[in-house]
């Protein structure tokens, strides 16, 4: 049977595209690259193993490293293979790796440098496990991690993917434990920036994929994370479990650091495809404010009536077309304009004029419930300022 759909396949050669393509120009150490006929077959036929393990890597740090491949080998859960997507790497690493012997491992290299989107497709290519399991080389996954992630998808068929909560290690610290949105929020939320989850923390349903043909966008070299969540979350749900799973290391050299510049400009190519699937046609300038005032990142962006009347176009529009969720569209555009409020509040400005920003950009009961809450913060700030010059007091006479 396998041998007829092996020439069948051949025969077919238009299937090679999307989720089916050929394997990247790679070479494999320990197995024949046999291209995605045989790959095709296998999947056919049965899942091998629960978990396919999907590590790029480029001159990661060797100690690093082994931190990251040891992570991956010492989860409680074991059906699973890893596949280490090597880039072409020329600091020494790939010796490392080829010095590992657990039979779980796939090393795979590129024979030229492909970039992380493209690895993260050879990978997704030469993957045969019911799940995809994501992992960057310098993270740790938490030895309970799989296990807890399989067993969640496991209980939930609608899901397509999920994520964990994070704690951050290396140059910064802090726990970030994980928490699911209505997906009808999360849709919505996707117009305006990446809902997440974090990235590294990802498990994904590879028979979901392929069903719909999906691969990360390899025009997208920064943020594919974002592309993925944007495509995927229109056939499942996308959840965040709330156990902190993954240490994420955070360095000098991080990508997002590094080549911040670059990473806009992918997060803008989503929101732009995002964008013009609602409005048809959207020009540089009205992609530039969106994005500057719709993703919180810029503290200095403030409300004004030109992006008032842009969400309310947005509104307008999804009205009409119905692609997301109305009520969930609206209470996240209050949500971001009520932000752009309090950051055009200055010190000189009195409670009636902050009250009047209010009410000239929100809904009445929108307005209402926010000047409550700005007061209400001012008063505990106030109260917060007065324990603390109250204590110090106390220790000044002590």
């Amino acid at each position: 049977m396998v041998f007829q759909l092996v020439i069948l396949l051949h025969q077919l050669d238009h299937l090679s595209v999307g989720f089916l393509g050929r394997i990247s120009p790679v070479q494999q150490d320990r197995e024949n690259v046999y291209g995605y006929h045989l790959i095709i077959c296998e999947d056919i036929m049965e899942h091998p193993v629960k978990v396919s393990v999907v590590m790029p890597t480029y001159n990661t740090a060797v100690p690093v490293l082994k931190a990251a491949v040891d992570s991956i080998l010492n989860q409680s859960f074991r059906d699973f293979e890893f596949i280490i997507v090597d880039d072409h790497s020329t600091d020494g690493s790939e010796a490392y790796l080829s010095s590992l012997s657990d039979p779980r491992i796939r090393l795979l290299r590129n024979m030229e440098q492909l970039g992380v989107t493209k690895s993260l497709n050879v990978g997704l290519r030469a993957a045969k496990g019911r799940y995809i399991a994501r992992m960057d080389s310098d993270d740790i996954s938490l030895p309970e991690r799989f296990e807890k992630q399989v067993a969640f998808m496991e209980s939930h068929p609608d899901a397509i993917a999920c994520g964990t909560g994070y704690e951050n290690i290396g140059a910064s610290s802090g726990v970030h434990p994980g928490k699911s949105e209505d997906m009808n929020r999360y849709r919505a939320k996707m117009l305006f920036t990446n809902p997440g989850p974090p990235h590294p923390t990802a498990f994904l349903d590879r028979e979901k994929l392929s069903e719909h043909h999906v691969l990360y966008d390899e025009s997208l070299p920064y943020a594919q994370d974002y592309r993925l969540w944007a495509d995927i979350c229109r056939y499942g749900n996308i959840y965040t479990l709330p156990d902190v799973l993954l240490q994420r290391r955070s360095h000098d050299r991080q990508v997002s650091r590094q080549h911040r510049e670059r990473q806009i400009q992918c997060d803008k190519a989503t929101q732009g495809k995002l964008l013009e699937e609602l409005l048809g046609r959207v020009t540089g300038e009205e992609l530039d404010l969106h994005y500057i005032h719709s993703t919180g990142y810029y503290r200095e962006a403030t409300i004004s009536p030109e992006i008032a009347a842009w969400y309310t176009r947005l509104i307008r529009a999804n009205e009409s077309l119905g692609m997301y969720n109305q009520k969930a569209v609206k209470k996240y555009v209050v949500q971001i304009e009520k932000r752009l409020i309090r950051q055009t509040f200055s010190r000189d400005m009195s409670k009636a004029e902050k009250a009047m920003l209010f009410f000239r950009y929100l809904p009445f009961c929108s307005a209402v419930k926010a000047t409550m809450e700005t007061t209400l913060l001012k008063i505990r700030g106030r109260q917060t300022v007065h324990n603390n010059d109250s204590q110090s007091k106390g220790m000044s006479h002590e």
